[in-house]
């Protein structure tokens, strides 16, 4: 609250302002007028031609300058429109013939027509408190005006000679009062905005975060849903219209919940249940599961003509009384879901204490958004100079003293959120190891659906400066759609990226699809390598390969290198690059060789 807002005392105070600070204004403005005004000669043509006379005109107006004049200038009148001649203002100073609209024109007017001064309170330019207009007269006809605003800094200096002191500590306390009530009412609205989703109202991680040690999880039934295969949507069709998909999933599960349940949107497709175990009984909320599973199977969706059903698989932990935390509960619950998801998704699974261990998703989330995720560090180097020509970035999590290997992972992950996150993770990594050591040129492992999910391109746009030094490596899979993942490939080497192939001749890969790729550098796969030196078929698999290779500016790099007799039979061969135990093992950043020879 102001005091311009008091409204019974507004009217008494501007006129105190405007009666004391007039007659001053009046008399100084006059004096100063008189200075630069000379009868003898137009104001207007002589201020307009010469420049010198100007600057000398603005540091006279200048003098009556003070902490209550905003702004002083002198406007010149031609047929009804008004043009600015002098400005005293340095900082924002209006240029020579500027066009200047008046806030009230008729008031301009009349001082124009009438030949009188005025001034005038302004009611659009909340920071004013008046402004005082002169008119300069020449030849009986008003030629310029002189315009003085005047600001409000001594206006609560006289508030307080009108308000006695009782009326003033009211209002005080009535402030008060009301800024305390728009507190609550504001912070309430704006938890209430944070926490809930305003698409399906229902609550966010957000949620969970803040309120972890009041949520009495012990009142409930606890089941963690996760949309099966949802990452293809995602990959398919584009996040926004995956976000709508995962809307009307909310929306079908929502329907199903009583008043005093809890439905958290925990991660993306993710989903937390508070089901109030005093609305049903554990047999009840068996079937109520099944119920929502079936509606969600029977639904479908359809994204631009593209029609489709989708699934849902749910873990659930019945006795929660005998938790000691949410987490505990959370964990146990993604347990259960797990085993949704191993036995082939779109089931509810129900946690006993008698299934065998997992690292839980739930702790690799921790994991990944920590600091324990690193990489560690494998040289490929020319097989005939033994140069080193760069490092393949492998993934690892430190769990204390125990280093967990992707195998133990990325299955768990495969078709979730999280293997985004990671990937990301993994990706700003190696860009902070590339930006604080010149020196080092690096490959990361990409899966064909992380080329095609326009976040993680996004990432590779953003740090396209270090492309000489960041090579891509291709993971093939068994669904991947080689039209979208070329095009992606041909945007990456707009960026300068250099792409690679990995694990060629795994099991998924073939030359068919080799030819519909814009690589620079294939990897033969060390299942194939380590067998060359005494099977036939993989000696010719990996001539044939790099004959073919050749023929088409491809360079060739053979991992799982363990001896020389492999290193001579592929220097035969014409493969240039080489990994493998034979040159070193993968090993931290720390311990490489610091000049990366």
């Amino acid at each position: 609250m102001t005091y311009k807002s008091i409204a019974p005392f507004e009217y008494k105070v501007k006129n105190i302002l405007l009666n004391e600070a007039i007659t001053l204004l009046d008399d100084t403005s006059s004096n100063i007028l008189k200075s630069i005004v000379d009868n003898n000669l137009s104001f207007v043509h002589s201020n307009y031609h010469d420049a010198n006379l100007r600057l000398k005109n603005e540091k006279q107006l200048a003098m009556m300058g003070s902490p209550d004049i905003s702004s002083l200038f002198v406007l010149r009148i031609s047929e009804g429109d008004y043009f600015f001649l002098l400005d005293t203002d340095k900082v924002d100073h209006s240029e020579l013939n500027e066009v200047f609209i008046p806030e009230d024109i008729k008031i301009y007017s009349e001082v124009v027509r009438e030949k009188k001064k005025k001034f005038f309170i302004q009611q659009e330019i909340e920071s004013l408190s008046f402004t005082l207009l002169k008119p300069i007269v020449q030849n009986d006809k008003t030629v310029a005006l002189l315009v003085i605003d005047y600001t409000e800094n001594r206006l609560t200096a006289l508030l307080d000679t009108s308000v006695d002191a009782l009326s003033y500590l009211l209002i005080i306390l009535l402030t008060l009062i009301f800024v305390f009530l728009f507190y609550i009412i504001y912070t309430h609205y704006s938890k209430y905005k944070i926490y809930r989703n305003p698409e399906t109202n229902t609550f966010n991680r957000i949620y969970m975060i803040e309120n972890y040690e009041k949520i009495n999880f012990k009142k409930y039934y606890i089941v963690l849903a996760d949309i099966d295969f949802f990452k293809r949507v995602n990959n398919r069709h584009g996040q926004k219209n995956g976000d709508k998909i995962i809307i009307s999933i909310i929306k079908i599960i929502a329907k199903n919940l009583e008043k005093h349940d809890k439905f958290i949107q925990y991660s993306g497709e993710e989903f937390l249940l508070l089901m109030d175990r005093e609305q049903r009984s554990e047999q009840q909320l068996r079937i109520l599961l099944e119920a929502i599973r079936i509606d969600v199977q029977r639904a479908v969706f359809n994204i631009e003509d593209d029609k489709f059903s989708l699934s849902i698989s749910m873990g659930v932990v019945l006795n929660t009384k005998v938790e000691k935390s949410l987490q505990d509960v959370i964990h146990k619950a993604d347990t259960a879901l797990y085993e949704s998801k191993h036995k082939g998704r779109n089931m509810v699974s129900y946690f006993d204490v008698s299934q065998p261990k997992r690292l839980y998703r739930e702790k690799l989330r921790e994991m990944i958004e920590s600091d324990k995720l690193v990489c560690y560090y494998q040289p490929i180097r020319d097989l005939e100079s033994k140069a080193l020509h760069h490092y393949e970035a492998l993934l690892r999590i430190e769990d204390g003293d125990n280093i967990i290997f992707p195998d133990k992972i990325l299955p768990d992950l495969e078709d979730s959120y999280l293997y985004t996150n990671l990937t990301k993770r993994v990706i700003e990594y190696n860009v902070l190891k590339l930006r604080t050591d010149a020196k080092m040129k690096i490959s990361i492992n990409l899966s064909a659906d992380d080329l095609v999910n326009d976040s993680i391109l996004s990432i590779l746009a953003q740090n396209s400066d270090l492309a000489d030094r960041l090579l891509i490596e291709i993971l093939e899979n068994k669904s991947i759609d080689y039209k979208r993942v070329e095009l992606s490939i041909q945007k990456l080497k707009l960026f300068g990226y250099k792409i690679c192939i990995d694990d060629f001749g795994s099991g998924y890969s073939n030359l068919n699809h080799l030819l519909k790729l814009s690589i620079d550098y294939l990897k033969i796969d060390g299942s194939i390598i380590k067998e060359i030196h005494h099977d036939k078929r993989a000696y010719s698999i990996v001539k044939t390969f790099a004959t073919f290779c050749k023929q088409n500016d491809i360079e060739v790099i053979a991992e799982f290198i363990d001896k020389q007799d492999v290193v001579d039979i592929l220097k035969s061969f014409g493969v240039k690059y080489g990994q493998g135990w034979y040159f070193s093992k993968a090993e931290p950043y720390d311990d490489l060789d610091k000049d990366h020879k």
